[in-house]
């Protein structure tokens, strides 16, 4: 069937002609015109193409397309290629810019990306790290566990911090993001590839991090939105490790339908009194196969050993992660993951981990014996 396109705003009928010469289901529609043409809850075309070469600046009706329309292509089609009025294009949801030399070839090949039904993309897999209490290692684990997860099996890999406003993670790597967490859930009817790229920060570690914002939440967020934004990073990313406050309701509702939850405690009761409560409430919404029990500073020589630690919790903990205080705080000091150090039991008790959370086969004595990291992307 053909490709269904509005131009919209256009008075070049050459162009309009070249779209039903090279077999696209092409329609004219004046700006103003635009609602009533294709009014909310109509089927919409399969693209629209934006025609601003005779407007001072972008037409407000482009974001009010994409919401309407969310599965629809857009591509504007400019005198120029202005970076700032990019930026605001694809923040509005557009997939495609063309600028003047405009050539009917190249306009054939944008709509052939944005309009073209896709299968259904594959499913990344998503760990939920939570913290029993605070001050436990939650962003510790959550920040070296992305590490691994991209070093070991070379996948793409994404840490979200899930404190909406003055969360860690970005410390933990060193870096400063430009944009957050909280700009992508404010937009979520914007989300496509090429948007969320733009608000994820790379990282010297590996993983990008989507990070905290600095500036304060106003209102409350619906989970929903931070659901669907979960699931949304699921399409673009193999592994999507969320750092999760304990204490948000909103968010223990968006983390239902992740794979895995893993929470974290400590060699101390009100600690594990907590773990055990939170584990039941989790093991009820996502089901006991989901969720998984993980120790952090674990010290051999503790009044409470593990067989204290799982009878108090009422399972067996999964994880173990030893106690290496100085380490841990001077690997945050330097904004790099320890696990980058590639030597140490902390660390290779945070690849053991990453290799079971992925379903990757442990690593072998010998190997460990040659180095710890010497078969993460061959570096030695």
């Amino acid at each position: 069937m053909p490709i269904a396109v509005c131009l919209v705003g256009s008075d070049d009928r050459d162009l309009l002609a070249g779209l039903r010469e090279r077999g696209f289901r092409a329609s004219s529609v004046a700006l103003p015109d635009l609602e009533s043409v294709h009014p909310l809850g109509s089927k919409g075309p399969d693209a629209f193409v934006f025609d601003v070469r005779a407007h001072a600046r972008l037409p407000r009706e482009i974001g009010h397309v994409k919401r309407q329309f969310p599965g629809a292509g857009i591509v504007i089609v400019a005198r120029t290629l202005d970076p700032t009025e990019m930026l605001e294009a694809m923040r509005m949801g557009v997939n495609e810019w063309l600028a003047e030399p405009l050539h009917l070839a190249e306009l054939d090949a944008a709509l052939q990306r944005v309009a073209r039904p896709v299968t259904k993309p594959r499913m990344g897999r998503t760990i939920a790290v939570l913290g029993a209490k605070g001050g436990v290692g939650t962003t510790t684990v959550a920040v070296n566990l992305a590490t691994a997860l991209r070093a070991a099996p070379s996948e793409s890999t994404l840490l979200m911090d899930l404190h909406l406003a003055h969360g860690d993670a970005a410390v933990f790597f060193g870096v400063e993001p430009r944009f957050s967490v909280l700009d992508a859930i404010e937009n979520i009817h914007r989300l496509d590839e090429t948007y969320f790229k733009a608000l994820v920060s790379p990282t010297k570690a590996g993983p990008d991090l989507l990070g905290s914002s600095n500036r304060p939440l106003k209102g409350t967020v619906e989970a929903m939105r931070v659901r669907g934004l979960i699931e949304f990073a699921a399409t673009a990313y193999r592994f999507v490790v969320l750092d999760c406050p304990r204490a948000d309701a909103t968010m223990i509702e968006a983390i239902d339908a992740t794979s895995t939850v893993v929470v974290v405690a400590n060699q101390e009761m009100a600690t594990l009194r907590s773990a055990s409560r939170i584990a039941n409430d989790l093991r009820m919404r996502c089901g006991a196969d989901r969720v998984k029990l993980a120790i952090s500073r674990f010290d051999p020589l503790s009044d409470i050993r593990q067989a204290d630690v799982e009878r108090v919790l009422g399972a067996s903990v999964k994880y173990i992660f030893p106690s290496d205080y100085r380490t841990a705080v001077a690997a945050l000091n330097r904004g790099t993951p320890l696990m980058l150090e590639r030597q140490g039991r902390l660390a290779e008790s945070f690849e053991e981990f990453a290799r079971d959370v992925a379903g990757l086969p442990a690593r072998s004595k010998d190997s460990v014996k040659s180095g710890l990291f010497g078969l993460l992307g061959g570096r030695r």
